[in-house]
This record gives C-alpha cells, sequence and structure tokens, in this order.
C-alpha cells in the first residue's frame, strides 16, 4: 500500500511572523499485525496501537529534518485518508524500519 509520511516544519512567513509548514513523503508500507503483548504493554503506558507499518529505511530518511538543532523524523502518517500519529520508529534489519501508530 502507499502511504504518506507527515511531518511539520516551524518556519516564518513574509512578515516575520512564526508559522508551521506541513511537509509529506510518499512511500510503500506493508501493514503487519500488533502481537498481544505490545498491545498490552501500549494500554498501560495509555496509548492505544492502531497499526504497524513497515517501511523501507531509504523512504524513513526522506522524512529527516533539523528542528530545534537536531535531526527529527516524520511525526505523522496518513494511510487510506486517515491520519494516524507515530508513536515510535524501530529499525528491524539493515532495510525496515517499523512504525507503530496510534
Amino acid at each position: 500500500m502507499i502511504v504518506q509520511l507527515i511531518w511539520e516544519e516551524n518556519t516564518k512567513d513574509k512578515d516575520g511572523f512564526p508559522k508551521k509548514e506541513q511537509h509529506s513523503v510518499k512511500a510503500y508500507a506493508r501493514e503487519k499485525s500488533a502481537n498481544r503483548s505490545e498491545v498490552y504493554e501500549a494500554m498501560r503506558a495509555g496509548v492505544t496501537v492502531r497499526m504497524i507499518l513497515e517501511i523501507r529505511v531509504e523512504d524513513w530518511e526522506c522524512t529527516r529534518h533539523i528542528a530545534n538543532e537536531k535531526a527529527e523524523y516524520a511525526r505523522k502518517v496518513k494511510v487510506d485518508e486517515c491520519e494516524y500519529r507515530i508513536i515510535r520508529g524501530y529499525r528491524t534489519g539493515k532495510a525496515i524500519i517499523e512504525l507503530t501508530c496510534e
């Protein structure tokens, strides 16, 4: 499936006032089911795991940007017109990142 990785950057408009600028990158993803222990651990932390996506590292690196003098990545993902918050990104191998979404 094709998803959109979304992030926002704080910039300034032409008059110097702060504004948020939204960026996105399309990526191929594979949906993976969350195992029982992941779901229960998330529930204990007050988080509801909606889905887990696997994407390529190259696609994830396209979202890299500098915010507050440190590297950050996408915070949201859009799947079938629904937007989810990315809770965690976890590298599972040399070429795959696993995104846990809420």
